[in-house]
């Protein structure tokens, strides 16, 4: 867990205007950066409303503070583990993969959905030649985040 120094030095680095806050709408990005993984509803009832349009509220770093420190409460969402049982299920083979079509759908309709975009940003570079991807490959590739430390 980041010492409450390196979590300012985090939180600065979403203050896009440079008075000391973040915007509403970054408080679960902030709380990632910070190297949890809490879902936007863990996000959502940690923070006690929804900030759904940019520059609705901006917070302090104190007033984002507890909210972090209740999702560090929060049990770990989904380990490594638990997704490969889950992705299991849709490999039909036992083949170790799945029809790209189909984990875009997945990813898009089940769970907590994603957009389109983000869809399209996790899939980059998963689907091999025949439109399979290698379920265990992606999800190391989704939880090691955005900026995998390299070995």
């Amino acid at each position: 867990m980041p010492s409450q120094p390196e979590l300012k030095e985090i939180f600065n680095l979403y203050d896009e205007e440079l008075d000391g806050k973040i915007d509403g709408t970054q408080i679960g990005d902030v709380v990632r950066a910070a190297g949890l993984k809490p879902t936007n509803a863990m996000v959502t009832k940690a923070s006690g409303q929804e900030f759904k349009k940019k520059g609705e509220k901006r917070l302090t770093f104190e007033e984002w503070l507890p909210i972090y420190e209740q999702l560090t409460k929060e049990k770990e969402q989904g380990a490594f583990p638990d997704f490969m049982e889950g992705l299991k299920v849709f490999d039909k083979e036992e083949s170790g993969k799945i029809l790209a079509a189909e984990l875009r759908h997945i990813l898009l309709a089940l769970g907590e959905r994603l957009s389109a975009d983000e869809v399209d940003e996790m899939m980059k570079g998963v689907e091999d030649g025949e439109g399979m991807v290698n379920y265990e490959a992606f999800i190391k590739k989704v939880l090691a985040g955005p900026f995998p430390e390299k070995d």
